[in-house]
């Protein structure tokens, strides 16, 4: 199995802001998105360096 850049350049699995825009937290797999939605809350967090500050004051836009 060879490792391509592309895939060392994924980040690693877990929640993060939803791509998609809404108020939730979203699962990746670690090579793409899932369905699975979460609110967040304290024992949910956002994977490291990812804030839900971002997320919320990005929901305001309308895309």
């Amino acid at each position: 199995m060879s490792t391509s850049t592309t895939d060392t350049a994924l980040a690693p699995f877990g929640w993060y802001p939803d791509p998609a825009g809404s108020a939730m937290l979203r699962w990746w797999d670690g090579s793409s998105w899932t369905d699975k939605l979460e609110m967040p809350r304290p024992e949910v967090q956002p994977a490291y360096g990812y804030s839900t500050r971002e997320l919320r004051s990005s929901s305001r836009h309308s895309y």
